[in-house]
Parts: structure tokens; sequence; C-alpha cells
């Protein structure tokens, strides 16, 4: 089956958003909120692989936000184009209909990213959650995948 060039584009500005060097620093400003996150889900003995996909779900947040805001401040001027509307009314208009599923696809891209890069993104998760110091835990839980 053929890819139109608009799907093919939609498809290379999400991907585009995923800024593979953005990862780790994003796990690290979170680390409280990801160790208390394994902790709240260390009886569901998942993988530390899933479990930072289920944080990214829950959190809901891009690995570069900046990134991200550009690159929704892109699809809504490609889609803009075709309206002759007040533009602020038209900005706001796609941010109620089109923002949260745009946010959706962006959590869903980055837990398929982390698939592609689990091989070389876990051993730093890991060595990260077992170096960095975390006063508010007194035992440390290991999580191998």
């Amino acid at each position: 089956m053929a890819i139109d060039e608009t799907t093919r584009k939609r498809n290379a500005l999400e991907l585009y958003q995923i800024d593979e060097d953005s990862i780790v620093p994003f796990f690290k400003s979170h680390i409280a909120e990801l160790r208390k996150f394994i902790r709240e889900h260390a009886e569901s003995r998942l993988s530390l692989l899933e479990l930072l996909k289920q944080f990214i779900r829950i959190y809901r947040l891009p690995f570069n936000m900046q990134r991200y805001m550009s690159v929704q401040s892109t699809f809504i001027r490609e889609t803009l184009q075709e309206r002759t509307q007040n533009r602020q009314d038209a900005v706001s208009h796609w941010i109620q209909e089109h923002a949260g599923r745009h946010r959706d696809r962006m959590i869903q891209l980055q837990c398929l990213f982390l698939d592609r890069i689990k091989a070389r993104l876990i051993p730093e998760i890991q060595n990260m959650l077992d170096s960095t110091p975390d006063e508010a835990e007194e035992e440390r839980t290991v999580f191998r995948p």
C-alpha cells in the first residue's frame, strides 16, 4: 500500500519530535518520580523497559518539550494554511480539536522508540537508578530487564 505525501510528512514530523539525546536526561530530571513509580509498581514484576513505558504513558510528558511544541506549531501552521478565518480563533479551534490526539500519538511514538533503543537505554537508566542518591529510599530495589 502506498503512503501518500501528507502521511509521509506527518510521520516525519512526529518522529522528528523524538530527540534521542534527550531521553536519558528526561528520566534523570524525573528520577524521584520514576523511583516512586517503580516502587509503587514493584508487585507487577514488569521489566524496567515496560515500567519506563508505563511511566511516560501515565505522566504524558514529551522527552523534549521545546521540540514537541515546535512540531505541534508546525502541524497547526500546515493545518491552518487552507483556512482564512481569524488566526487566533483557528489556533484555538485546532488545539481543542487535535491537541489531545497529537499528545497521545507522541506518547505512543515515544514508547515505540524506547523499544528501538532499549539495548543501549536500559543499562543507562539502570545505572542512573543505581548510582543517583535517593534520600527517601533507604533500601534499593533493583530491576533488571
